[in-house]
């Protein structure tokens, strides 16, 4: 799962990994502004950075780096992994499931597919590469706002879960009460619940 929330997060991962009897890990990112976002844009706030468009530098880091430590630190040998984000790291999740095979299950709550030109491209992929189950969940008043961008926030998640349908990928799409994101820890479980619960 991707980090970049408070320290709550942290231990509902520990938590969940004693759980389900599998790990849950958080993986590391530089920059939320420049690492999880696929192509460079500028800010959607009057007063808020550009995107960097680092993903593909990122995802090479995970596949070369990142994941080969994690999963020799735990004796983990050609596992199953899945990703979970939140905001840009939802984002990040279901790009990165699209462009590479590392990923067969992932979860974005509250993705931020409102980035420009990312339902287009999402639509384009010829596949979803090793992508068999989605969950995607939206706050219920997300959309209610004024900014031009975030306002689209519900027709662009809508989008989403329809692409991922067509090109074969079981999607479970769920709203859930309050606004961006939070409380966090609730949604990741429903995230992680989800997942669980696909054939």
């Amino acid at each position: 799962m991707l980090e970049g929330q408070s320290g709550e997060v942290g231990k509902w991962a520990a938590e969940a990994s004693a759980r389900t009897g599998f790990p849950v890990v958080l993986l590391p990112q530089a920059d939320w502004n420049d690492d999880l976002t696929p192509w460079p844009a500028g800010p959607i706030f009057r007063k808020g950075k550009s995107f960097g468009g680092g993903a593909k530098a990122y995802l090479g880091r995970l596949e070369t780096e990142i994941l080969p430590d994690i999963e020799g630190s735990l004796g983990l040998v050609d596992p199953e992994r899945w990703l979970i984000g939140v905001s840009l790291s939802g984002l990040f999740a279901v790009w990165a499931a699209a462009e590479s095979d590392l990923f067969t299950r992932v979860a974005a709550i509250s993705g931020s597919f409102w980035y420009e030109g990312f339902t287009e491209w999402l639509e384009a992929r010829p596949g979803m590469g090793s992508l068999k189950g989605a969950y995607l969940s939206l706050g219920n008043t997300e959309a209610d706002t004024k900014n031009p961008h975030l306002r689209q926030i519900a027709a662009q998640t809508e989008s989403v879960v329809g692409i991922l349908r067509e090109k074969g990928v079981q999607t479970l799409f769920e709203w859930n009460d309050g606004s961006h994101f939070a409380p966090v820890v609730p949604r990741l479980e429903k995230a992680l619940a989800g997942l669980l619960g696909q054939p």
